[in-house]
């Protein structure tokens, strides 16, 4: 067995922002990476979970590497190869590729009995580290509800995580197709199946299925991008809201982001005017779904939408308001949930979807187990688990020290249920601990 410092798994987005931290300050580190090229979901050609037509929903200038901008021919909202481009460019600018093991799957990791962790790789050897930093992002185990649906479909079930383009992995042209969901990937795709001048052709009939309503707005407003106004997440935040006690702030900046979306929606008619169910969420709650082609697509009839489904029949598919219809597929656009397989539950201490962090990073636990990118945020992922392996950082280079395990128990927050954050309140919590980060 050997020991290297710190283990990162996985080189997507946030794993690779690790890397980089950690190389920064001087911390010697290893990043384990099960595929056979970095990227996460952007590299969609690598069986990843996205789809070829994925692009970005929140803008370049928002959604950069704090030291690493877009290149200025890059398009305000990139695809998913573009996106791709620039994780590559930004691994070689930082010299990061040789520390990236690829195609080496963690198998189980299991604490050590005094301090460290023992990752069981798939290639049978098992190596030894101080400290562990799980990145392997939030898109790795689809949720599917049709297996708690009642009666049989005859037709294509598949999930978004599945899907490439409409000839891929299933021909989905000319065919009668449901899409369920209304988040971003549920109104892209939607968007696309119904398009009449996508080169590849279209479904015949698109449906989409909503079982509870949500904020959907444009991604450009006046030709400018919706999320230009709001500040980096390494922007620190003004003095003047820095000195705002307790979650003062964040209360505020929830219900000022909250005004702006019900300006937004009502210039559009509200929901009800695209057909869409009103929304039973406050716009805090969780993101805005964003489309280009999404909300034209509504106006203009291409989209049919209908409520949740009740059971399925055949090839008849009924929904709960007591409507149905005939389907040749359905595309489940219903998100995912958080999955840590290479942990069991004792050491975990709990199912992954349950998981609570302290500061939304650190285990409560153990003191050498940190999480990076899994909590739910209101701006580009990525910036933030910039900041929070920058945090990761100073804590191991001695900068400050971690509450006792009481205390970050008491405080810990779930993953999964908590209100997505105010970036940069979060960000300021950070540095509150950690000095300026």
């Amino acid at each position: 067995m050997s020991n290297t410092k710190v283990a990162v798994i996985g080189a997507g987005p946030s794993g690779l922002a690790a890397c980089k931290t950690l190389r920064e300050f001087g911390l010697d580190y290893e990043c384990l990476e099960a595929g056979e090229e970095l990227g996460g979901i952007w590299n969609v050609e690598k069986g990843s979970g996205g789809y070829r037509s994925l692009q970005t929903n929140t803008s370049t200038g928002g959604m950069a590497y704090s030291d690493f901008p877009f290149l200025d021919d890059d398009p305000v909202y990139p695809n998913a190869q573009q996106m791709l481009s620039y994780f590559n460019r930004y691994v070689d600018h930082f010299q990061l590729r040789g520390s990236i093991r690829f195609s080496t799957r963690v198998i189980r990791a299991i604490p050590l009995a005094e301090s460290g962790w023992r990752l069981e790789l798939d290639d049978g050897q098992i190596k030894e580290y101080t400290s562990v930093v799980v990145a392997t992002g939030q898109y790795t185990c689809p949720r599917l509800p049709h297996k708690a649906t009642p009666g049989e479909f005859d037709g294509v079930h598949m999930h978004v995580a599945d899907y490439l383009d409409v000839k891929t992995p299933h021909d989905l042209r000319k065919k009668r197709v449901i899409v369920v969901g209304l988040g971003s990937s549920a109104a892209e795709l939607a968007a696309e199946l119904c398009n009449p001048e996508a080169s590849d052709g279209r479904s015949s009939q698109v449906i989409l299925s909503a079982r509870s309503g949500r904020w959907v707005l444009p991604k450009m407003v006046d030709g400018v991008p919706l999320d230009s106004r709001s500040p980096h997440s390494s922007e620190p935040l003004p003095t003047l809201m820095r000195a705002l006690p307790g979650e003062t702030g964040t209360w505020l900046a929830r219900r000022a982001f909250a005004k702006v979306l019900r300006a937004r929606s009502a210039k559009l008619g509200g929901p009800e005017a695209l057909g869409l169910p009103t929304p039973t969420i406050q716009p805090w709650e969780d993101r805005p779904t964003m489309s280009i082609d999404f909300i034209p697509a509504l106006q203009r009839g291409r989209i049919d939408v209908r409520p949740g489904i009740e059971r399925f029949a055949g090839s008849t598919v009924h929904f709960t308001d007591g409507t149905h219809t005939q389907a040749d597929a359905i595309l489940y656009a219903t998100g995912y949930q958080l999955s840590f397989p290479i942990f069991d539950r004792q050491s975990l201490g709990s199912d992954a979807p349950e998981l609570a962090l302290y500061q939304q990073i650190s285990h409560p636990v153990h003191d050498q187990l940190f999480f990076i990118g899994c909590c739910r945020v209101m701006c580009a992922l990525w910036p933030v688990a910039e900041q929070q392996s920058r945090w990761i950082a100073k804590l191991l280079t001695g900068s400050f020290k971690l509450p006792e395990s009481k205390i970050r128990q008491k405080h810990a927050i779930a993953l999964a249920k908590s209100l997505p954050l105010m970036c940069n309140f979060y960000v300021e919590k950070l540095r509150r601990e950690a000095g300026v980060l």
